[in-house]
């Protein structure tokens, strides 16, 4: 029986409808009914790759079904799976993992060997059949309840949210009373990693972000001070160093991660800070002796663990987060992608199936 799904068939070309075999559970996999589909602006890289360039056409073959925020509904489950019940709502954890290399019983299942594509880890949507498709099979490990939570508001956490969790986590520790932390990027990470600073800390937290109005979103999450970056961002240093007064910042969450972005964050970071960099636009740093602040860390945040999706989605299910979205239809996935590249969505972008 064929279904419909939405496929990225070459590099560099958009996306196509396809008809493709409805999958049929094994013993220990869940077979979703889809209701829900988070996009996101690395679907966008991924089309636009040339064969062979990085991260992706260097490391991972076409030809499958995109779709990395996932949530529906248990439409079927293999015999093995004895604790989900058909018509669940259920998310899934987008980053695959095997179970038993070392980094996975280490507890970071994302660093997964079995997965990982050189600077990348495999996930639903990227390397592997994804979401954007009428039904979605999964093994049971990677599918967690939601109960009676709506999966339309709970897809973009399954990425946008979760991944911005995890790199708070990094730092969170830090994050003592007096102390202050700065979100680069207020799109649909950060306003997540806005709100999850705010809920589990009481540091001053500065959000940076080119637009606006994208800063006035930050503000209503929870943002101390919201910073326009201009230009190299010399401003937005000053500006930041100045309401410091001159002592820097402790943490710093890049979700941009272009040269200019990374600049602003060795200059703002104190002694002893942390700059964590989770965008994935190219940009580089020199280090070295008076380039970063003494003892300053610099770290690379990959993806989640299924226990960072467990703990945001028990913060959603509680009301503690603003989920913004703009819901598409299944149909209307060219409109749904030119609202992301251009940059004119309010929230984050949900295709919604029938």
């Amino acid at each position: 029986m064929p279904m419909k799904a939405f496929k990225l068939v070459r590099w560099g070309e958009p996306g196509q409808y396809v008809d493709v075999p409805k999958p049929k559970p094994g013993p220990g996999d869940v077979l979703i009914r889809m209701k829900a589909a988070g996009l996101c602006r690395s679907d966008l890289d991924m089309v636009d790759s040339k064969p062979g360039s990085a991260p992706y056409a260097n490391s991972l073959d076409p030809g499958y079904i995109l779709g990395h925020e996932n949530a529906g509904f248990v439409e079927e489950t293999g015999d093995a799976v004895t604790d989900l019940r058909v018509g669940e709502a259920v998310v899934v954890h987008h980053m695959r993992h095997c179970g038993n290399c070392e980094y996975c019983t280490d507890g970071a299942e994302q660093h997964c060997e079995a997965f990982k594509r050189n600077a990348i880890g495999m996930t639903r949507g990227c390397g592997m059949d994804g979401g954007l498709a009428e039904f979605l099979l999964v093994p049971r490990t990677e599918v967690i309840s939601i109960g009676d939570g709506d999966p339309i508001l709970y897809a973009p956490l399954t990425d946008a949210g979760v991944t911005a969790y995890h790199a708070v986590q990094t730092v969170i520790q830090r994050l003592k009373p007096g102390t202050s932390a700065a979100i680069i990027g207020i799109g649909g990470l950060g306003t997540y990693a806005v709100q999850f600073v705010k809920l589990l800390s009481s540091a001053r937290i500065f959000a940076v972000d080119n637009i606006e109005a994208r800063l006035q979103t930050a503000k209503e999450v929870g943002a101390d001070e919201a910073v326009l970056f201009t230009g190299d961002g010399t401003s937005a240093v000053e500006q930041i160093i100045s309401k410091t007064g001159g002592r820097g910042v402790d943490a710093i969450v890049d979700l941009v991660g272009t040269a200019d972005t990374l600049r602003l964050s060795a200059k703002i970071s104190r002694p002893r800070g942390r700059i964590v960099l989770v965008g994935m636009q190219g940009g580089t740093l020199e280090v070295g002796w008076g380039l970063l602040a003494t003892s300053c860390e610099f770290a690379i945040s990959l993806g989640s663990t299924r226990q960072d999706l467990k703990e945001v989605c028990e913060l959603a299910r509680t009301g503690k987060l603003r989920i913004d979205i703009e819901k598409f239809s299944f149909d209307e996935l060219g409109k749904a992608y030119n609202a992301l590249r251009a940059g004119t969505l309010v929230g984050r972008a949900v295709v919604v199936f029938p």
